[in-house]
């Protein structure tokens, strides 16, 4: 499908640059197939950042054309210092100018630009990067649209799924070997989502979605990350101490409950569905994490504690923490969740 709105922008282009005689017409050509992303919202990112870059460089370098003579080779490295310097300094702080001083270059050097004068080349420039824009916008809304908003669900319940397998394979003694393929894939997919998200703010701005603000989803998405792997070094890893049998136990149950239900919402994201009752859900990992305390008091009732290694205690009391803090995440999840539920 990405391929096909590829295809559409950049023939649809070229059509009307050919119609209103452009004498650079490949630059429109060119501007929608870069412009064309995978979804609506990467679209307007790209044709803002397309457009203003242009502008800005297209501006400036009829500017230093006019003002700096430029007819022999030192003259014209001189002006083209003076135009890629503050331009790439720009680009520099932010992505969006990078175009700029690609733009100031063609109008100032171009055999277009001595013929034409630089401040037609640039107007023809500015027209040229702004229908490929506008044609790279019409053809990613009307041609089999993509929302990013929707890809976000898609990219969260995968994430979701992510941390229950983490969760499954920490409950799971002597089997780390994938974990770190794990944590990997992990943070990659978490990665992809915050990119997701920003595109789907862009298709809120627009009006081209009615689904609710990704942020929060995905900042819960993080902590219960952050969760994780804080439960992955309070209970060690492969070669570790582990926890005594009696916690152990407790954790190992505490960790499947919560893996389970991060399952059931790894399924509910993509779906726009609810995942069940929060009631139910929440009641079932806070009665894991229940067991886990009364096993540590009635250790420390029976003074077991004492004789424990300190770092043993460190992991004792730290994952009972980071259950804790796990469990409110995970209830907030649930709750967001809900949110999307019937958006898809």
């Amino acid at each position: 499908m990405h391929a096909l709105r590829m295809t559409a922008s950049s023939l649809a282009a070229f059509v009307l640059a050919e119609a209103f005689g452009l004498p650079q017409g490949f630059w429109a050509v060119i501007t929608a197939l870069i412009v064309t992303q995978s979804n609506v919202g990467g679209s307007l990112k790209a044709a803002i950042d397309r457009f203003v870059g242009s502008l800005l460089g297209a501006v400036y370098g009829s500017a230093v054309a006019f003002l700096v003579p430029h007819n022999d080779t030192p003259a014209q490295a001189a002006a083209l210092i003076l135009s890629v310097a503050p331009l790439s300094f720009m680009a520099a702080f932010s992505a969006g100018f990078r175009i700029a001083p690609i733009t100031a270059i063609i109008v100032l050097l171009s055999a277009s630009g001595t013929t034409l004068g630089p401040l037609g080349f640039a107007t023809d420039r500015i027209l040229e990067v702004g229908l490929g824009c506008a044609v790279a916008i019409l053809v990613s809304v009307l041609v089999v649209p993509a929302r990013a908003s929707r890809s976000v669900l898609d990219t969260a319940g995968e994430v979701a799924g992510l941390l229950a397998d983490q969760l499954e394979t920490l409950a799971a003694p002597g089997d780390q070997a994938g974990m770190t393929a794990l944590v990997v894939r992990t943070r990659q997919s978490l990665n992809r989502l915050e990119v997701l998200v920003g595109e789907a703010a862009r298709e809120r701005r627009s009006r081209l979605t009615d689904m609710p603000d990704p942020e929060p989803l995905l900042r819960t998405l993080m902590r219960l990350r952050h969760d994780v792997v804080m439960l992955r070094r309070a209970v060690g890893e492969l070669g570790d101490q582990a926890l005594p049998a009696g916690p152990a136990e407790s954790w190992v149950s505490a960790a499947r409950t919560g893996a389970a239900v991060l399952r059931r919402l790894s399924e509910s994201l993509p779906a726009g569905s609810t995942a069940g009752p929060s009631g139910e859900m929440a009641g079932a990992m806070g009665d894991a994490i229940g067991e886990y305390r009364v096993t540590i008091d009635a250790m420390r009732r029976a003074q077991q504690t004492r004789d424990l290694p300190t770092e043993t205690l460190w992991r004792l009391f730290g994952t009972g923490f980071a259950l804790e803090q796990f469990r409110r995440n995970l209830d907030d999840l649930v709750e967001r969740t809900g949110e999307f539920a019937g958006r898809r």
